[in-house]
């Protein structure tokens, strides 16, 4: 048997025990009623600590990683199958605990749950861009939502397709921008690598020190887009420039590369990035 949450299962055996405890002594309210505080304050630690605990028991017991999403990562995640098997495997057992450690929500006229796979190809993101870091869910950035389209919110009441709420600790993201980076990386920005940019920024702020005073016209060479497209797909009225160049570093490596060798040397000291053989 695969245990997922070693909290929740530890949780039902310290129910049933508060409810025998508290069954067998309900005719003595003076007499042993007071085990019953034992399970209940287990109970809270384990609800308290449930994310630590989880995440240390999915660290020494990893689950085997799900085969349907190894085809999907190996047709769509082009990282993914350049990496070399003790890498891939590093790889796979981080985003089943990503996948498991995160809240994903679709957002519409209510809130629904995400299906696996779109869940671990955003995860993929995320656990690329971190792959040499040991924090690799991004502290407590931990809630993914996910509309179909561009969206607006109370920090940007306008449609957009990418936003990260460092106080919230939420990235929020449009499913269809996202999709379309993925199927067609020349022709559109990929939204998710460039919220988890910014989240790793905003969690790692001493961490990466590049020059980033390249113009615009950098960015266009290496996107194959203008300035004013990058900024229409991602849909917010000013975006910082080093998110950019760490999302056009994992996307768009080769040109990125190409374009601006020092920046590429100085990121890649810090991120993993697959070579093509």
């Amino acid at each position: 048997m695969r245990i997922y949450s070693i909290t929740k299962t530890l949780s039902f055996p310290l129910i049933a025990l508060a409810i025998y405890i508290f069954y067998v002594n309900y005719d003595n309210p003076y007499e042993d009623k007071g085990y019953i505080f034992i399970p209940v304050v287990l109970l809270v630690v384990l609800y308290v600590f449930n994310g630590p605990i989880d995440h240390w028991w999915l660290t020494k017991y990893p689950l085997k990683f799900d085969t349907k999403l190894d085809e999907l990562l190996s047709k769509l995640f082009k990282p993914y199958s350049l990496f070399d098997e003790t890498t891939k495997k590093k790889f796979q057992d981080r985003l089943t605990i990503y996948i498991e450690s995160r809240l994903f929500k679709a957002v519409g006229s209510e809130m629904k749950d995400v299906p696996h796979d779109i869940k671990g190809i955003i995860g993929a993101h995320a656990v690329h861009l971190t792959l040499e870091q040991k924090d690799y869910l991004i502290g407590d950035v931990d809630r993914i939502y996910i509309y179909k389209h561009p969206f607006p919110t109370p920090d940007h009441p306008y449609l957009h397709n990418v936003e990260f709420n460092h106080e919230d600790g939420v990235i929020i993201l449009s499913l269809d921008q996202a999709t379309k980076a993925v199927l067609n990386p020349n022709l559109y920005y990929n939204v998710t690598y460039h919220a988890y940019a910014e989240a790793f920024l905003a969690t790692n702020k001493a961490l990466i020190a590049i020059e980033t005073n390249e113009t615009w016209s950098s960015i266009e060479q290496i996107a194959g887009i203008s300035k004013d497209e990058i900024l229409k797909q991602i849909g917010l009225k000013e975006v910082s420039l080093l998110p950019v160049h760490i999302t056009l570093f994992f996307s768009m490596p080769e040109k990125y590369q190409n374009v601006l060798p020092k920046q590429y040397e100085a990121l890649h000291r810090i991120f993993i990035q697959p070579k093509e053989s």
